[in-house]
């Protein structure tokens, strides 16, 4: 008897988990067509067929959907480009497998990176979301400013300011999602190549 109770509170979580990826999935693609300020519950509800009630049983703030649309998307976006660097065979192909992935996911995930943007520039009850996502910047900068310290001391690096470059990469990538948008006859994978090769320039030794 008690297994299938917790039968049943694993189906009842799945089910919940699912009905929350559904959710935060209408959420990306309502902000991306009709912007951050309209996209309020009842147009998310329409978007993913369900009731607005049913948004607020899983997420009582807007500001709590908002904080969990970026959590998701950079989780997608860690997964995407740990995939591509993982196989990486030192420091300066780990660099370009992280540019390049990130230019391609910026590519293949377009609605997500509006998203994620125009929660970043909102105000009050994006406040979390921004703070978390501000957050994650900072974590960026500072593994990238690791990896640049380590590969200096290995001799793969040239020597330069890991801060400032670290700054300057992360820039440059972010850059990307503007030019794909504002662009979208783009080649991408020369895209990527391209910027790789600046990175790549600017950081190895000679």
């Amino acid at each position: 008897m008690q297994s299938e109770n917790r039968s049943g509170d694993q189906k009842r979580s799945f089910i919940e988990d699912a009905r929350r990826s559904q959710i935060v999935a209408a959420t990306i693609a309502t902000i991306a067509e009709i912007g951050y300020a309209k996209a309020s519950f009842v147009q998310i509800a329409q978007r993913a067929g369900i009731s607005p009630g049913l948004i607020t049983y899983h997420f009582a703030k807007r500001e709590e959907l908002m904080k969990q649309v970026v959590l998701t998307v950079h989780d997608s976006m860690d997964r995407a480009l740990t995939a591509r660097t993982e196989n990486a065979d030192g420091y300066v192909s780990a660099l370009r497998a992280l540019v390049e992935g990130f230019v391609h996911y910026c590519a293949e995930h377009p609605a997500e990176l509006v998203a994620i943007g125009q929660i970043a520039a909102a105000a009050r009850d994006a406040e979390a979301a921004r703070t978390w996502s501000e957050e994650q910047n900072a974590r960026t900068l500072t593994e990238l400013e690791d990896m640049f310290r380590e590969g200096q001391q290995a001799g793969k690096l040239r020597q330069f300011s890991p801060r400032v470059m670290a700054v300057t990469v992360v820039a440059a990538m972010e850059a990307a999602p503007a030019e794909l948008w504002a662009r979208p006859d783009t080649d991408v994978s020369e895209y990527a190549r391209e910027l790789a090769d600046l990175v790549e320039r600017a950081v190895r030794a000679a």
